[in-house]
């Protein structure tokens, strides 16, 4: 078991998605940080158990490459979907990710 909570962080790193920093809660809230050379135009984050997006996170806003956007969510509401709309069209999505086991994740 030991193996596998010492794995899991590094397979995160080597994905891109989180930073060494880890969280031990049921705080689900993280930082999105936009670490591409892209404009991200919308940020989409909801529940697995959800059916659809929700409504987009920056709103009228964008996030630039180098920004973060602090994403809030409901305490316990771990296991989370993410999805994020460049600003040439292309999309990028990340299902049933455990948002309380981190605190940033970064797109790259």
């Amino acid at each position: 078991m030991s193996l596998l909570r010492r794995a899991l962080p590094a397979a995160l790193l080597a994905m891109g998605l989180a930073s060494p920093v880890l969280a031990q809660s049921t705080d689900p809230s993280f930082r999105l940080n936009n670490r591409t050379q892209a404009v991200i135009n919308e940020v989409y984050v909801s529940s697995s158990n959800d059916g659809g997006w929700g409504s987009d996170r920056l709103g009228a806003n964008v996030l630039s490459p180098g920004q973060s956007l602090t994403i809030r969510l409901p305490n316990g509401q771990c296991v989370n979907d993410i999805k994020v709309v460049y600003a040439n069209g292309r999309s990028q999505e990340w299902m049933r990710q455990n948002t309380c086991q981190l605190t940033d994740i970064n797109i790259q």
